[in-house]
């Protein structure tokens, strides 16, 4: 399983080859066999645009970067494979009220205030199928979640038809900051009746989830199996271990 960030090579074409197919940018999984260069990728909540940069660099695909924060939006950098646009993502094409905080990466729609806010803000607020036809997305092939909270209207406002659609999901489900456990699992069931495989890789909350829609990717089975019960505690074992040896040094 290959990790990138954004220190390293930007033409690494590593994770098609490894034994699992997936790579993990910024903190989030995706099965790298079923991107190429022709694929689209959608990035809610890009920040600064790191995760849309370096999928695009890794595969030369088409990237949307969404980012609700205006100061944040425009400090991304646009070229002919990022696109940049300053919306919020939501279940309705109607303005929307943001919480601007002292943490860049923690800023998010007023319902789910928590902490120190700054300030609030009025954004553009557009349902993903009014992006997706803004844009004439037929056919995302990878969706990135990253919204603070706001995961949950945006699930629960798209259609079947869409999600169907999508081959892969890769999300941070902010269970860990917010009182939405019931909501992420009608989500993870949601998703699973409709075809998609769910695979945790966060080992005590759901901040690193992939689904991934069997009826529309190919995944040789001996993979599937690997990415479906072992790739999580592979990946976690160094950091287990390293902490085991830490705790025997101290002691």
């Amino acid at each position: 399983m290959i990790q990138v960030n954004q220190h390293q090579s930007k033409t690494l074409m590593e994770p098609v080859k490894n034994i699992s197919g997936l790579v993990s940018v910024r903190g989030h999984h995706f099965y790298a066999n079923l991107i190429n260069s022709n694929s689209v990728v959608v990035d809610l909540g890009s920040h600064l645009g790191q995760f849309s940069h370096q999928v695009s660099n890794l595969f030369k695909c088409q990237c949307y970067a969404v980012e609700a924060l205006p100061s944040l939006h425009q400090k991304i950098v646009q070229n002919p494979l990022v696109k940049k646009f300053n919306y919020a993502i939501s279940s309705a094409d109607k303005p929307v009220e943001f919480c601007v905080t002292d943490n860049p990466e923690a800023n998010h729609v007023s319902q789910f205030s928590v902490g120190t806010v700054s300030e609030k803000i009025t954004v553009e607020g557009v349902t993903i199928e009014s992006f997706m036809d803004r844009n004439n997305i037929e056919c995302i092939d990878l969706l990135k979640v990253d919204i603070e909270g706001a995961e949950i209207d945006l699930f629960n406002s798209m259609s079947d038809k869409t999600l169907k659609s999508i081959k892969q999901i890769t999300v941070e489900f902010h269970d860990f900051k917010f009182q939405i456990s019931r909501e992420v699992e009608a989500i993870k069931a949601k998703l699973k009746s409709l075809g998609f495989a769910c695979i945790v890789f966060s080992m005590t909350t759901n901040g690193d989830v992939l689904f991934i829609n069997l009826n529309k990717s190919y995944i040789p089975k001996f993979r599937y199996i690997y990415i479906r019960y072992f790739a999580k505690y592979v990946r976690a074992f160094p950091r287990l271990m390293k902490r085991l040896f830490s705790k025997l040094i101290l002691n």
